[in-house]
């Protein structure tokens, strides 16, 4: 028995002699710390690289929106309005609604002032079935005075109602450069999380 047992008794006791004068503890409880730091970092580093790349859809739906608001004047240039669009909820046009809906602002489409195929937002797929995405809103308002004084002509209001990056603040309204559109009785800016807006014959001091 002593024969058989002497190889376990030697290697044990240089596992033993190594583990004490050259390696360091490595225990349990030091497997499940350095296990839960490196899920630490990499849910942090995950979060981070989400965080980019909505800021990085985010800019991408602003200059999209920018796009769509020169075609906007474009149009009006062209046919001295702005274009009406569908309306779909509350006046807004949104896009698409049912099988019977037109594209975003149809008219800039029929124009040829925006592409069939534009994908206002980067996570939407355009589909000539669904239109381009419920994200934007667009309304033409008449000189009406309801919301702003009356004189300075037909305007529009063109928004993106939810932007990934925003912080949602209402202390920080205008924290994307370029947002901002309000009247005397209206302001958009606490509809949307980026907006724009334009009037046919704008005028100082009169909003």
């Amino acid at each position: 028995m002593v024969f058989l047992l002497t190889p376990y008794l030697i290697y044990h006791k240089h596992m033993k002699k190594t583990n004490y004068h050259y390696l360091p503890g490595f225990g349990p409880l030091s497997a499940i710390f350095i296990l839960s730091l490196l899920l630490l970092l990499t849910s942090a580093g995950f979060t981070y690289w989400s965080i980019n790349q909505a800021k990085e859809r985010d800019q991408i739906r602003i200059a999209n929106l920018r796009k769509i608001q020169s075609a906007i004047n474009q149009y009006y240039n062209q046919y001295g309005e702005f274009p009406e669009g569908d309306k779909d909820i509350g006046n807004w046009d949104l896009g698409y609604q049912n099988s019977d809906d037109h594209r975003f602002i149809y008219p800039l489409v029929e124009k040829g002032l925006l592409p069939a195929n534009f994908p206002a937002d980067p996570l939407s797929k355009y589909d000539p079935t669904h239109g381009i995405d419920y994200t934007f809103r667009y309304q033409a308002y008449a000189d009406d005075g309801q919301f702003c004084p009356r004189g300075q002509g037909q305007f529009y209001v063109l928004g993106i109602r939810d932007l990934e990056s925003s912080t949602g603040d209402p202390a920080d309204p205008h924290q994307f450069e370029g947002s901002g559109f309000s009247c005397k009785n209206r302001n958009w800016q606490d509809e949307f999380d980026y907006v724009v807006g334009a009037f046919a014959h704008p005028a100082k001091n009169k909003q």
